[in-house]
């Protein structure tokens, strides 16, 4: 049986050297056709960029209403295009730099630098005609692409702004290296008009021989359409791969030596007799390392999951060997640990978030609070302070309505606030003249954000009771914000207070970086690690000394993906 299917495998062997061959031709125009559409991609995406800044309000302002500006107005706008103009330069690794010139404002503006001039010859190739219509031209050693503003261009009429892109050679270089890497060729990526080329890998006299052999003009034939052939020079023998690009006008090519393609096909024909002799030896040890490197460990990572099934998490599996059950019993174990870790913190987050409960009600009848407000309301009753007294009524009922609302745990950051400033509020009948708060406007594009309940109030509350309790005039109180340029946002609550010392600070911090650890729920543990829970590790509670001297609290918070939908 053995014998017949032999001498079949040697025909077919013959007949897979052809597909072989044919599938190298095949896998390098694929290569080479992967390799255009990337750049085709790209170079469309910076030229659809290139079109929507001119448009831009920043560069329109400059081009057309320079004249109107005052000095502050005029730099501040400058400052503005030229970052935007190094955000455009580093939204790809393919661009060098970027240049606008601006009529109106007799200079120009790069992303690079600070020199405010184009060459004259640069500028009168930047608003050529057949350069702006061009995907790509060449200057010098340089390829560019230009645009203007607006899109037509009126004899002895300049444009109102016209923007430049340089292109790395040096990235296309990089990107054409590795089209032929390990294959001791090269790639070279031609202009259909013959102006321009860059080439990875090539002799000057094998890049000519290659324009000639593939053509430059778009209606060559293998210019046209993908194909492949193979060149003759004297440097020998290469099989060329190549492909035109009507977006681009122009073709990327890769070359690789005839004889590095055919060296795997001959070496193959000449070890297929060598493995003959010993394939019936390999046959009956294939079978037993079958069995024991891959059946074997199938069935105990099998059993292992049915274990699961039944609710054992605790198992886990071990491969000594470094291969892919070794990676496959790793995940398994970590999978396993991740799912304990989450059903952990659901847990723990459920205790978390009744114990919270539990200290809003306790919160409710707090009775020195309790006592010292309507202490408050009586003596301006007392004074005749009617206005003084409703505000007063106004802001208890606003806070004592948030903290005995029932219902969704989370709530709106803007809700949050308004709770906080009642609270504010109130506080500021008992220290009357002497504590000053500095409250901050939230930034509008955060005002819907969903935060856990009762996270800025009682850090206020804690400003209070231990920085400004016994400070007797001078007091500060500030809340303020700040955004991040991650998508983050800080909410920072600071006081002056005299009673912080370092070793309190130090131990502050402790506490609530082992608040993940911590039985304790309430205070300063409970909002931290509640925040932790809701946004990730990277927010939660800090704290450090403030710049007035006291406290320095700072809530970092993070907007889910429904809060900026």
């Amino acid at each position: 049986m053995i014998i017949p299917i032999y001498l079949s495998s040697l025909l077919m062997n013959q007949s897979g050297h052809d597909v072989v061959k044919k599938q190298i031709s095949a896998s390098m125009a694929s290569r080479v056709h992967f390799y255009l559409s990337s750049l085709e991609t790209e170079l469309a995406r910076l030229r659809r960029l290139q079109m929507e800044y001119v448009s831009d309000d920043d560069l329109l302002s400059l081009g057309t209403a320079v004249s109107r500006m005052n000095d502050f107005e005029r730099s501040r706008t400058i400052l503005s295009v030229k970052s935007k103009l190094y955000l455009l330069k580093s939204s790809s690794p393919f661009v060098e730099n970027v240049k606008l010139y601006v009529p109106a404002l007799g200079r120009s503006i790069m992303a690079n630098n600070y020199d405010d001039t184009i060459p004259a010859a640069e500028l009168a190739a930047m608003l050529e005609p057949r350069n702006l219509s061009a995907p790509v031209f060449g200057f010098g050693d340089r390829l560019l692409l230009s645009g203007v503003y607006p899109d037509a261009i009126y004899v002895n009429r300049q444009p109102v702004l016209a923007i430049e892109i340089e292109l790395s050679k040096a990235e296309i270089v990089r990107t054409l290296a590795s089209m032929a890497n390990g294959e001791q060729g090269g790639a070279a990526w031609l202009s259909a008009d013959g102006a321009w080329n860059v080439a990875s890998g090539l002799r000057p006299p094998v890049l000519s021989e290659l324009s000639g052999a593939i053509g430059t003009k778009p209606a060559d034939d293998r210019a046209s359409a993908p194909g492949q052939f193979t060149m003759k020079t004297e440097a020998g023998s290469f099989f060329v791969a190549h492909e035109y690009s009507p977006v681009l006008d122009s073709t990327l090519a890769v070359l690789v030596p005839a004889e590095k393609v055919m060296q795997p096909l001959n070496r193959h024909r000449d070890w297929i007799w060598l493995l003959s002799l010993i394939a019936l030896v390999l046959v009956v040890a294939f079978s037993y390392w079958i069995h024991r490197l891959i059946h074997k460990p199938i069935k105990r990572l099998v059993v292992s999951f049915r274990k699961v099934e039944k609710g054992d998490l605790g198992v886990r599996v071990y491969h000594r060997n470094q291969d892919e059950f070794h990676y496959l019993y790793n995940q398994f174990n970590h999978m396993l640990g991740r799912i304990e870790t989450l059903i952990g913190e659901v847990y723990e987050q459920q205790i978390r978030s009744q114990r919270s409960e539990l200290k809003q009600l306790q919160s409710q009848i707090n009775p020195h609070f309790f006592y010292n407000s309507f202490f408050i309301l009586q003596g301006l009753v007392q004074m005749r302070e009617h206005e003084l007294a409703d505000k007063m009524f106004r802001h208890l009922g606003s806070y004592f309505q948030f903290i005995t609302r029932n219902g969704a745990e989370t709530v709106t950051l803007e809700q949050e606030m308004k709770h906080a400033s009642s609270y504010v509020e109130i506080q500021k009948f008992r220290f009357s003249g002497t504590v000053e708060v500095e409250q901050e406007e939230l930034p509008a594009g955060w005002t819907q954000a969903e935060v856990p309940r009762l996270i800025v109030q009682p850090l206020i509350e804690n400003a209070y009771l231990h920085g400004l309790e016994n400070k007797t005039g001078d007091g500060r109180l500030r809340i303020g914000f700040r955004e991040e340029p991650d998508g983050r946002l800080r909410i920072e609550i600071e006081d002056n207070g005299e009673a912080l010392d370092d070793v309190l600070l130090e131990r502050l911090r402790k506490s609530v970086s082992a608040a993940d650890r911590a039985i304790e729920t309430t205070g300063l543990l409970n909002i931290h690690r509640r925040l932790q829970l809701k946004f990730g590790p990277d927010c939660g509670l800090s704290l450090s000394r403030s710049a007035l001297g006291g406290l320095k609290a700072e809530l970092t918070i993070r907007k889910d993906e429904e809060d900026t939908a």
